[in-house]
């Protein structure tokens, strides 16, 4: 269970350093309203990512990474699309400057890092070969 502390601690702080990032930038072109974008997006990345790394822990030991990678490509897809349908009900002024463009830029690097952690070996696959 270490490995999966690890992989989810490592996976939150490669998007919270990404958020951050985002938030600069934001605040910069947008102010505050890109920053409330940008949480936005960070937390809607986060939760399915989250699954993913679970489910690709739990599906470790019969290898089944390739396919826990895909289904939460497929999850992730999904909870952000209802999630930016949701937000931009219900915060209409949050446009694509504000909210879309930095849901696109976090839910690429959690695609990414997400990958990393669900596809990268475990201490105990690497003690086997």
């Amino acid at each position: 269970m270490q490995s999966l502390a690890r992989r989810l601690a490592v996976f939150t702080l490669g998007m919270l350093v990404c958020g951050g990032l985002e938030a600069v930038i934001a605040s910069g072109l947008v102010g505050l309203r890109g920053v409330e974008g940008v949480a936005y997006s960070v937390l809607l990345c986060l939760v399915p990512g989250w699954l993913t790394i679970y489910a690709g822990e739990l599906m470790r030991h019969v290898d089944l990474s390739a396919y826990v990678v895909l289904v939460g490509t497929a999850v992730r897809l999904l909870f952000v699309l209802l999630g930016m349908v949701t937000i931009s009900a219900i915060r209409p002024d949050l446009g694509f400057r504000e909210f879309t463009v930095w849901l696109i830029v976090g839910y690429l690097a959690s695609l990414a890092l997400e990958t990393w952690m669900v596809l990268l070996p475990s201490p105990v696959d690497a003690a086997k070969q």
